[in-house]
């Protein structure tokens, strides 16, 4: 999810819409995210490794 999109505001116009979001968010804060499994070798890049990684494009 795009960090900017948590500080949208949204206008609720109709009472059933604001019931039906509120609900949506309470369902939504039950619900456990899935465990990732990382199938990959990776490691974290800093600084300049980030140029020696990506080149001198």
């Amino acid at each position: 999810m795009a960090t900017k999109s948590i500080s949208k505001q949204i206008a609720i116009k109709k009472r059933s819409a604001g019931f039906s979001f509120a609900n949506a968010l309470e369902q939504a804060q039950h619900k456990k995210a899935k465990d990732v499994v990382v199938s990959k070798k990776c490691r974290e890049l800093k600084g300049e490794d980030i140029k020696k990684f990506l080149g001198d494009n």
